[in-house]
C-alpha cells in the first residue's frame, strides 16, 4: 500500500466504517483507492466519494456515500447508483427532485473509540491555539489571520513551509491515533471547509472529531454548523469576526468550553460510526432485494 494513502483523512474514514459495519455482524472488505479495480465480487459495494469517481460495474447493487467535494460530482454519476447518500442536508434536498434513485442526507461523524473526552485536563491547562490540516496551496484565512494577530498558533501540515515560519508549523503530519490526545490538551481548534463543500452544507469530521474530544472550534459560517451545534460553534464570515472569534474565547473561555463539552455528549450518542454504520445497514437493506 502506498504509505501516502494512510495520510489522507478518508483513509481513516474507510477504517472507522468498515470497522462498525463488521461490529454489526456485516462481512466486509475494503479496497482503497489504487486498488478498486479487481476481480473481487460483492453484493454490495460502498463507495466513499471524496476526490476521485469510482466506475461502478454492471453487476451488483451499488452504494456511494458523498462526503467532499460535492461539485465533481455529476448528476449522470449518481445516478449510476442504487442508492445515494450525501453528507448534506441541504444538498439532499437540492437532488432529491433531480434524480431517479433515492437519496437520503448522512453527515459525517467521529469514530467515538477514538475521539473521546477525558476529565483529567482542566480548562486552566489548555493552552494551544491548533490547525490540523495541509496548505492546499493558498493562504487559508484562519491561519494567517491568527498568526498576524499574534495568537500563539501550531500548525500540523503539508505543503506550508513557504507559508509560514518554522516556529508555528510543528510538523507535517500527525498520525491519526495521535488526534485524540492532541485534541484534549489543546485550547481551541480552527477549522475551514472547502469552498463547495461550505455552499452546499457539507460539515467536515474535524468539526465532529474536536467536539467528541471536548475541543472548542473556531470555524467558518455555515448554515448547516449553526443548525446542527446551536450556540456551540464560534463561527466567523471575515476577518472582523475571526477576531471577535478569539476575543470571546478568551473571554469566556470556561462558557465556551461547557457547551463545547454538552455538544461532545451529542455527537458520541448521536453522530458516531456506529450510528451511520446503522443507518446504512438499514436502508440498504429496505432497497437492496
Amino acid at each position: 500500500m502506498d504509505e501516502r494513502l494512510t495520510k489522507w483523512g478518508d483513509y481513516h474514514f474507510g477504517n472507522s466504517l468498515t470497522k462498525y459495519l463488521q461490529m454489526l455482524g456485516q462481512e466486509v472488505e475494503s479496497d482503497y483507492y489504487g486498488k478498486w479495480y479487481n476481480q473481487k465480487k460483492a453484493e454490495v459495494t460502498l463507495v466513499l466519494r471524496g476526490k476521485f469517481r469510482y466506475k461502478v460495474k454492471k453487476e451488483g447493487f451499488h452504494v456511494i456515500w458523498v462526503i467532499s467535494h460535492p461539485e465533481d460530482v455529476s448528476k449522470k454519476e449518481l445516478n449510476s447508483y442504487d442508492l445515494i447518500f450525501v453528507a448534506s442536508k441541504k444538498h439532499a434536498q437540492m437532488l432529491e427532485s433531480k434524480l431517479n434513485r433515492p437519496v437520503y442526507p448522512l453527515l459525517q461523524c467521529t469514530d467515538t473509540e477514538l475521539f473521546k473526552p477525558t476529565e483529567s485536563i482542566e480548562a486552566a491547562s489548555r493552552s494551544d491555539f491548533i490547525f490540523v490540516g495541509n496548505s492546499r496551496g493558498i493562504k487559508r484565512k484562519s491561519v494567517f489571520w491568527a498568526i498576524k494577530a499574534g495568537v500563539p498558533l501550531k500548525v500540523w501540515g503539508r505543503h506550508w513551509d513557504r507559508w509560514i515560519d518554522e516556529t508555528v508549523l510543528v510538523d507535517k503530519y500527525i498520525m491519526n491515533h495521535q488526534l485524540p490526545g492532541l485534541y484534549r490538551r489543546a485550547k481551541v481548534t480552527f477549522n475551514d471547509h472547502w469552498p463547495d463543500m461550505l455552499r452546499l452544507g457539507y460539515i467536515n469530521n474535524r468539526i465532529f472529531d474536536a467536539l467528541a474530544c471536548g475541543l472548542p472550534v473556531i470555524s467558518d459560517f455555515q448554515e448547516a454548523l449553526e443548525e446542527l451545534f446551536p450556540g456551540v460553534i464560534l463561527t466567523y464570515r471575515k476577518k472582523k469576526e475571526f477576531m471577535d472569534c478569539i476575543e470571546q474565547l478568551l473571554r469566556s473561555y470556561p462558557l465556551v468550553l461547557e457547551r463545547t463539552q454538552q455538544a461532545g455528549k451529542e455527537v458520541q450518542k448521536n453522530h458516531s460510526f456506529r450510528n451511520r454504520a446503522k443507518v446504512l445497514v438499514e436502508l440498504v437493506g429496505q432497497h437492496y432485494a
